[in-house]
């Protein structure tokens, strides 16, 4: 049987996608090329809201069949016209795909692709994280209504990452049959090879901040920015210390960004919290080890993938309602492996923090059930949506 020609379309080298290519691209049933529109992350680059040099600690174009679009525009944010790549056609038309896998569709070579679909009869499949969780204005309700459920008839199929990702499909017309749940993926064999090193990985990294071998961590990862609210984890780790001083439970941020600042200040008379800076990709499964829950208090996060990393470490989550990833199939789901709060609420995170750090046998139930569901999630998980995608939209 001839392998289904899949083309993907999208921005960038993205270092949480790399291992789903490399897992498609060992796909026997696929042969896949990957369209990027520009080398950012490939060389280092000043991240604006990490406030950091990057510079990714991992071959992120190795393992599957690629083609650079643009050259080095010098860009490091996307946009909807950056990266703009004319090209993008002619490239498609030179592989001659059986089907177009798109991320998103507010992004100008997104739309050059869904273009070429329609002129050559092929179907296009859509991939993305958006939902309905967050607070949007009127007016933003009201042309997203007006114009998404136009945009999304473009398609032949969604590829369908949690729960309300799913929801938001359903919402703007998208049939039952045409949506496939294709979890997003993250680096599995780093984080797997970790959980059989975690004891080692655990007391290396608390050793490093000074955290005790029993105390109860609390990990929060990512830009250390307004929008993710790390402040909310760290005013919660001081009012447990001031409620519950026996629990010894600390803070640790994997991150830098605009809060640094302040939070460093905190840190100078609250020894509870704990700064690791920016942690690189091949570090950060250490950090994971070394924690007993992820607490994500963002104002805004359609799918975090942290989440996912978590879970594949075994970790319980606490994270605000504005967090997409919770849902009842989803990879963080309220009541198994996950707790919610009310964003904003720096009480409630305490309240909850301080409830499971005492009562570590419903820590432990949570920790087994996120290896259990991450299990579900995996990119075993992926790879049977798509292919199941795939068979429907060649079908018809």
């Amino acid at each position: 049987m001839a392998k289904t020609r899949l083309a993907i379309v999208t921005t960038h080298p993205i270092q949480h996608f790399v291992p789903f290519y490399r897992a498609l691209a060992d796909d026997p049933a696929i042969a896949l090329r990957v369209f990027f529109g520009a080398p950012i992350g490939i060389k280092a680059y000043f991240d604006h809201e990490m406030q950091t040099e990057i510079s990714w600690a991992m071959d992120m174009l190795g393992g599957y069949d690629h083609v650079m679009l643009s050259p080095d525009q010098g860009q490091v944010q996307t946009s909807f016209t950056r990266p703009n790549s004319p090209e993008t056609s002619a490239a498609l038309s030179a592989f001659a795909p059986d089907a177009v896998l798109i991320y998103g569709y507010a992004q100008i070579n997104a739309w050059r692709a869904l273009l070429w679909c329609k002129r050559h009869g092929v179907p296009a499949l859509m991939i993305g994280d958006s939902e309905l969780v967050q607070k949007r204005s009127r007016w933003k309700r009201a042309a997203r209504s007006l114009v998404i459920g136009q945009i999304l008839r473009r398609f032949s199929a969604f590829l369908a990452v949690g729960d309300n990702n799913e929801a938001f499909y359903r919402a703007f017309g998208a049939k039952p049959s045409q949506i496939f749940r294709v979890p997003f993926t993250i680096d599995e064999a780093s984080y797997r090879a970790a959980q059989i090193d975690r004891a080692a990985l655990r007391a290396a990294v608390r050793a490093e901040h000074g955290i005790g071998p029993d105390d109860f961590v609390a990990l929060f990862v990512g830009k250390l920015s307004a929008r993710k609210r790390p402040d909310d984890l760290a005013e919660a780790v001081a009012i447990c210390r001031r409620d519950r001083p026996d629990l010894p439970i600390h803070a640790l941020f994997a991150g830098n960004g605009e809060r640094m600042p302040a939070l460093e200040a905190r840190a100078q008379t609250e020894p509870r919290l704990h700064l690791g800076g920016f942690v690189n990709v091949n570090r950060l499964p250490a950090y994971y080890a070394a924690a007993d829950m992820l607490v994500h208090p963002s104002e805004a996060d359609p799918h975090p993938l942290i989440c996912s990393e978590a879970a594949c470490m075994g970790l319980p989550m606490m994270l605000s309602d504005r967090v997409g990833a919770l849902g009842p199939q989803d990879v963080a789901r309220e009541g198994e492996n996950a707790l919610s709060f009310r964003v904003t609420d720096a009480h409630a995170i305490a309240a909850m923090l301080m409830d499971i750090a005492e009562d570590r046998s419903e820590h432990a139930r949570m920790a087994a059930r996120s290896l259990a569901i991450f299990d579900e999630v995996d990119v075993k998980a992926s790879l049977r949506g798509l292919n199941d995608a795939l068979a429907c939209v060649r079908r018809h």
